[in-house]
């Protein structure tokens, strides 16, 4: 009789199916449904039952134990029965919005990769298929807004001062293709400018390995946005200043402060970032930011692969000659990127001999690592353990075939420059 596996997460299903073709584990069925959408006839003439199955080490377990017939698991004390429930509850936890919201660019997004968010708002479009969404920090951050950040504030305000447009009287200001939902404004507070205007404020929770030097630009953009259209609108409230609060997400009593000064010239530069967005026909008539600053925000990007492909499709068939014009301007552009990369592979150099001096520095002094009081700055010198890696040649000579298991990676394009 076949075996039952119960997977939630695709790519260990997908691991799961892949095991049972290559006889690894017994043979039976993967279902990828919530284990909450099961019911006991769902498992009606199945040998084993493996619920959160992973990547089958429970059959392959039994089997090498010389479990060979009828084995019925119910692990209901197994931690994973507790990750299902606590997901099946969490994901349905994502804060929704009462209006169309592919109309405007928020304040958190304005100062993202311009492609990424038109992918995000753009008709039909649909995240990768190996994209999964996290929604655990989306909770974590609202979760601390609305039963610490906002009652706690309201609490201990001075007589006289109040926070608005927070908690449950938050609300999203827009100003043409802009929008922004900030987490409260302060006012009432005792302002010695004499501007009576209010404070924007907003709550991030931070992961405790961040080293925060100033506010993330992504932030400060996001309360530009906001002050810029309470100030241009008709709302009472003008603020000057912003203040951002980052919680520490594993100790909430260590809070790091950042003030923002309004700056109309960021305002102004936001419109026209949302202005682009709106008119732009697709994704692909904006420029990838993410790819052009390094690539760090196309790791989380749902539309990675997309882009990539956005990239590939518009790359011309070639066979064309270019005439002398466009090539002594191709010459140009050519020669500055060259001078550059010389600039580039200078200072490459250049800190590399300030790095040996640091390390000389410590070796002589006898020590690793220095870290200001006040965080300021720091100076670390440590060991990093080496990578694992599969030693392929040693697979293959126990005789076990690992192409059933490989995959073919998405192609890219690359730019040579001699």
């Amino acid at each position: 009789m076949p075996a039952y596996y119960n997977e939630i997460d695709p790519y260990a299903a997908k691991w799961l199916r892949a095991l049972i073709a290559g006889g690894l584990i017994p043979k039976g069925d993967v279902d990828e449904r919530s284990i909450l959408d099961v019911r006991a006839a769902d498992l009606a003439g199945y040998d084993q039952c493996h619920f959160f199955a992973g990547i089958g080490g429970w059959p392959y377990a039994l089997a090498l134990a010389g479990w060979r017939g009828r084995v019925r698991k119910r692990l209901y004390g197994h931690p994973s029965m507790i990750k299902e429930l606590l997901h099946a509850y969490g994901s349905n936890r994502r804060r929704t919005w009462d209006y169309d919201r592919s109309g405007y660019t928020g304040a958190s997004e304005v100062g993202q990769c311009l492609r990424k968010v038109k992918f995000g708002k753009w008709r039909g479009s649909e995240p990768d298929p190996e994209y999964i969404e996290s929604w655990g920090y989306a909770l974590r951050g609202s979760f601390m807004e609305d039963h610490y950040w906002v009652p706690a504030l309201r609490a201990s305000l001075p007589p006289g001062a109040l926070l608005r447009y927070a908690g449950a009287d938050q609300m999203t200001l827009a100003l043409g293709s802009l929008s922004a939902t900030p987490d409260g404004c302060l006012v009432g507070l005792p302002d010695p400018d004499g501007g009576g205007g209010g404070v924007l404020v907003e709550c991030k929770s931070i992961d405790p390995r961040s080293k925060l030097t100033g506010p993330k630009p992504e932030h400060e953009f996001q309360v530009q946005v906001g002050m810029g259209i309470l100030r241009r609108s008709d709302y009472p409230e003008c603020p000057d200043w912003a203040v951002i609060s980052y919680i520490d997400a594993s100790d909430w009593a260590k809070v790091t402060e950042f003030a923002v000064k309004y700056d109309d010239r960021k305002f102004v530069a936001a419109q026209q970032r949302a202005q682009a967005i709106a008119s732009a026909a697709s994704p692909d008539d904006l420029p990838a930011e993410g790819k052009i600053a390094g690539g760090r925000e196309c790791h989380y990007c749902a539309y990675q692969r997309q882009c990539g492909d956005g990239e590939i499709a518009t790359m011309p068939e070639g066979g064309v000659r270019l005439h002398p014009e466009a090539v002594k301007e191709l010459k140009g552009l050519r020669d500055a990127e060259r001078r550059l990369a010389l600039v580039i592979e200078d200072n490459r150099a250049t800190q590399a001999l300030a790095h040996e001096a640091i390390k000389q520095f410590l070796r002589q002094h006898n020590a690793r690592a220095h870290k200001e009081v006040d965080g300021s700055w720091s100076v670390q010198w440590s060991v990093v353990a080496g990578r694992r890696s599969l030693d392929t040649r040693a697979v293959e000579a126990a005789g076990i075939n690992l192409e059933p298991y490989q995959k073919e990676g998405k192609p890219s394009e690359r730019l040579t420059i001699t």
